[in-house]
C-alpha cells in the first residue's frame, strides 16, 4: 500500500537533511576540555531562524534542545522561542524574500559559511542540493507550477522546470526551499511520515538517518557558492578619478631646465621620457634638466 503522505517537504525534513551537510565535527579531545563546535542540532536551528530573523535572540541553556529535537521529528510546528507559523517574522521575511532579496541571500550565505561543508571530496553540498531536489519533485503535494526563489539573482523557478536544472548556488537554492517551508507549509507535521521512514526508531536509542533520497538524481550538477561581498550587488565607485596614461608619441626632448606648479587638487602628471602620475599632497615643485 503507498503512503499518501510520502515523502513530503516540511521544516523538519528540510532540517534533516541540512543536518547531513554539517562541516566535520572537532575531535573527542576538543570535547573533553569543554569546547564546542557550535554543531549541535539547536545551534543549526538557531542559524536557520536567524535567518527569518537576523534580530532573533536564542534562548539560554538548554531551553532549545528538546523543541530542536521535536522540530526535527515533525511533532513541532511552532512555538515558544520557535518565530514559525502565522508570526510577524515570517511575514516580515517574506517580504524581504520579494522585495530585499540581496539582504535575505546575504544572512543564507552567513549560514552556509558556518555551519556546511562545501567543495569537499565528499560533495556533501552536492547530496544536499541532489536530496531536496528529489524530495520536492517526488512530493505529490506540491503543484508543478508552484514556484520557488532559488535563483541566485532573486528569479522564482517552477518545480516543473527542476529537472533542467545543472547550476546551482547552494546558498539561493536553500534560501528558495527553506522559504518556500516557512511561508507554505506551516504544519510542520505533515513530514512525520517521512521522518519515520529515513529515521526508523531504533529500540529506545537515537534515531539515525537512513535514507537514499537525492541518489535517484544522477546527472552531472555543479553546486557553487558565494560570498557575502559578492551576494550584495556592487554601488559604482564615482569618488576615484579615472587617469589614463598618455602615450608620447612626438618623441618630443625634455624642456630646458624650469619649474613647473602644479595645483591641480587631483593629480600630478610628469610628461617626458617614463611618464610619472602622482596624487597631489600640496604645491609641488618640479624642476627639469640639470641643478
Amino acid at each position: 500500500m503507498t503512503n499518501s503522505n510520502y515523502p513530503r517537504l516540511s521544516g523538519g525534513t528540510f532540517f534533516i537533511l541540512v543536518l547531513q551537510a554539517l562541516r566535520q565535527r572537532i575531535k573527542a579531545r576538543e570535547h573533553y576540555k569543554g569546547e564546542s563546535d557550535g554543531l549541535k542540532d539547536p545551534n543549526v536551528l538557531i542559524g536557520l531562524i536567524k535567518v527569518i530573523n537576523p534580530d532573533y535572540v536564542a534562548p539560554a541553556g538548554d531551553a532549545l534542545k528538546t523543541k530542536t529535537n521535536d522540530f526535527k521529528s515533525c511533532k513541532l510546528s511552532k512555538g515558544e522561542y520557535l518565530p514559525f507559523g502565522k508570526t510577524a517574522e515570517i511575514e516580515e521575511f517574506d517580504n524581504r524574500i520579494q522585495n530585499d532579496y540581496g539582504s535575505a541571500l546575504s544572512a543564507m550565505v552567513g549560514f552556509v559559511e558556518q555551519f556546511l561543508e562545501t567543495g569537499t571530496a565528499a560533495k556533501k553540498d552536492v547530496r544536499l542540493v541532489k536530496a531536496l531536489m528529489e524530495l520536492i519533485q517526488s512530493d505529490d503535494s506540491i503543484g508543478a507550477d508552484e514556484e520557488f526563489y532559488i535563483s541566485e539573482n532573486g528569479d522564482k523557478i517552477k518545480k516543473a522546470a527542476f529537472g533542467d536544472l545543472t547550476d546551482i548556488c547552494l546558498p539561493a537554492f536553500l534560501l528558495g526551499v527553506w522559504h518556500y517551508v516557512v511561508v507554505n507549509r506551516k504544519d510542520n507535521k505533515v513530514g512525520q511520515d517521512t521522518y519515520n521512514k529515513w529515521c526508523p526508531p531504533a529500540g529506545g536509542g537515537p534515531r539515525e538517518y537512513k535514507s537514499n533520497i537525492g541518489k535517484a538524481i544522477t546527472r552531472d550538477i555543479s553546486v557553487y557558492t558565494v560570498d557575502i561581498s559578492d551576494s550584495q550587488e556592487e554601488e559604482p565607485q564615482d569618488d576615484e578619478p579615472e587617469v589614463h596614461a598618455q602615450e608620447d608619441t612626438a618623441q618630443t626632448p625634455p624642456p630646458s631646465p624650469a619649474s613647473v606648479y602644479n595645483n591641480n587638487p587631483l593629480f600630478i602628471q610628469q610628461n617626458g621620457d617614463g611618464n610619472v602620475v602622482m596624487p597631489n599632497y600640496g604645491t609641488i615643485n618640479i624642476t627639469f634638466g640639470k641643478k
